[in-house]
């Protein structure tokens, strides 16, 4: 039987029932849904890639997608006919079998880590302009995730972040 059909015989079922019933049962429903064990069960039967089907909430409407990415309460659902993205509760998705050919859906790469860090090492003699303009001159006594710490030729101690830093060739 179609799942249209049995929503739409639901609601002639539930259409002369009195509004207090209706909301008690909507209640009952609701703490039901709630219930941490169903999410968890519901949760634990979806991966990444999965082809589902979810409950549209404005509308009641069954929709098809991908599951891309799961999160604490709800997971997001890439909607491919209409290239539209979807965060719905765990207990909203059902999963579908997995039509031959079709390939599991891959995260893109996290965007590239920035390896300023590793072109400079303690000792290193750089050069770097400071707030006004001038530019200092120094060493490298420490190098840290995102600066390096410079002693400059005046004394001073600096903290500079690498993309300000240039290296000083001795000729």
């Amino acid at each position: 039987m179609a799942e249209d059909d049995i929503a739409s015989r639901m609601v002639e079922a539930l259409q002369d029932a009195p509004s207090m019933q209706l909301y008690q049962m909507r209640a009952l429903i609701d703490v039901l849904l709630d219930d941490p064990k169903r999410e968890m069960a519901a949760r634990m039967k979806l991966h990444l890639g999965q082809a589902v089907q979810f409950i549209d909430h404005r509308t009641g409407q069954v929709r098809h997608g991908k599951l891309i990415a799961r999160h604490d309460k709800q997971a997001t659902v890439l909607e491919e006919e209409v290239r539209r993205t979807w965060k719905i509760p765990y207990v909203a998705i059902d999963s579908l079998t997995t039509e031959p050919g079709v390939q599991a859906y891959e995260p893109p790469p996290e965007p590239a880590v920035q390896t300023a860090n590793a072109a400079f090492k303690v000792g290193d003699k750089v050069t770097f302009d400071d707030a006004k303009g001038t530019a200092l001159v120094g060493i490298v006594t420490r190098v840290n995730r995102r600066t390096a710490t410079l002693q400059a030729m005046d004394g001073r101690n600096w903290r500079v972040g690498f993309e300000l830093l240039r290296h000083v060739l001795d000729v």
